[in-house]
């Protein structure tokens, strides 16, 4: 049996230095300010989605792959993605079409700030929500 703190080393290793709870917690929060209609700069945005690439390298990192508390992760990690799924519009970004799937579309709606720049910079339009 594969314990808890062998667990979070090879966790640090694989995402450099994250720790699995932080990690996790951490997409979570980025899906929930989506959710509100995400309120601030669309570079700050890209910023925000990176920590879902590094939570897609220790998806499929094979290091990690056998530890048994990698079944809480994968769920937690899940129910994110399909709350994250669910604000995003149908539009395709035009710039991103060989991005992974959270970086081809944007959220449906946001704050004034994004969607401004988004209509600016991509002709896309969103709904605006004020948080």
């Amino acid at each position: 049996m594969t314990d808890d703190r062998q667990f979070v080393e090879r966790f640090a290793e694989v995402t450099g230095g994250r720790r699995p709870t932080g990690l996790v917690e951490g997409w979570e929060q980025v899906v929930e300010f989506c959710e509100e209609g995400y309120d601030d700069v669309l570079d700050e945005y890209w910023f925000d989605l990176s920590i879902r690439h590094t939570i897609d390298t220790m998806l499929t990192d094979e290091r990690l792959s056998g530890f048994p508390q990698m079944g809480w992760v994968r769920e937690r990690v899940a129910a994110a993605d399909e709350r994250f799924r669910a604000v995003l519009s149908e539009q395709r970004m035009p710039a991103r079409r060989e991005m992974p799937w959270w970086e081809a579309y944007v959220p449906a709606w946001a704050g004034p700030v994004l969607a401004a720049e988004l209509r600016d910079t991509y002709d896309i339009r969103i709904e605006v929500r004020e948080s």
